[in-house]
């Protein structure tokens, strides 16, 4: 991947003739030095994906300009959510948002319907949204939902993330993506904090019949299991077996052809 950093000058058309990715680093500029880049990046016509590193409050227009783009990387820890213009950028089959401040995606998300990868890390995220069933393509899907832990001698604080849906309402949700076959769920940061927000596996779980690889890192400890689901499709568990509250017969008896281990 080619990488400018717009800190140490500007783009050229001319430089960018045959780069199909690249990675812009714009977390030192000003979001009019942003905009005029990407407006360059129009006439990059080879461009396939992009890596934006940024410190904004809002995305300029011109990103979703971008109509060829099939990878697109947003890292940026003060943009508060997405443009309802990322529909335009039908042609994408990965999307992932590494965006602290996302408490959302829009309702024009669903019309993405090229994704075949998602991958979303945030603190303020409240929900993945009903409409998300309009993805149907979707194999992959990674959701990591971040704490925060400020350490300070006299008053350290942990904040929680702000998901709000219940474990039985999201996988009921993802139960309706038909292809959906690598699943990963974590929450970075907790430091041994005991609340989690995945904190069991409900019967739920047993409608994602596409699902063959789970990965699971910092979820809650001894999570109760469905013991009336059996899953035989899941061929591969990321995770450490204290994670689950069941006997290594138990888990055989659920997911009788997976292997499981953190090194699975």
């Amino acid at each position: 991947m080619h990488v400018v950093d717009l800190s140490h000058g500007s783009l050229e058309v001319a430089a960018l003739r045959d780069v199909p990715a690249l990675e812009l680093r714009a977390g030192d500029v000003e979001p009019d030095e942003l905009a005029t880049a990407l407006a360059v990046l129009r006439d990059v016509r080879g461009l396939k994906a992009l890596r934006l590193r940024s410190r904004v409050r809002a995305l300029p227009p011109a990103l979703t300009e971008l109509r060829g783009l099939q990878q697109l990387e947003l890292v940026d820890d003060e943009l508060p959510g997405l443009p309802a213009a990322i529909a335009e950028l039908t042609r994408l089959r990965s999307l992932r948002l590494e965006l602290f401040h996302l408490a959302s995606l829009p309702r024009s998300f669903a019309a993405l319907t090229r994704l075949r990868e998602l991958y979303i890390d945030s603190h303020h995220l409240a929900r993945l949204p009903d409409n998300l069933v309009a993805l149907q393509e979707l194999r992959s899907l990674t959701l990591l939902l971040r704490h925060v832990y400020l350490h300070d001698w006299e008053r350290p604080a942990h904040f929680d993330p702000r998901f709000e849906q219940s474990p039985e309402a999201l996988f009921r949700l993802l139960s309706a993506l038909p292809h959906l076959s690598s699943l990963t769920l974590g929450e970075p940061g907790s430091c041994g904090w005991p609340e989690r927000i995945f904190n069991k596996i409900p019967a739920e779980f047993g409608g994602l019949h596409a699902l063959t690889e789970l990965t699971l890192t910092s979820v809650a400890h001894r999570m109760p299991l469905p013991h009336e689901v059996v899953m035989p499709g899941l061929r591969r568990i990321h995770a450490l077996l204290s994670y689950f509250e069941a006997t290594e017969d138990e888990l055989r008896a659920i997911f009788p052809n997976a292997v499981i281990g953190d090194d699975a």
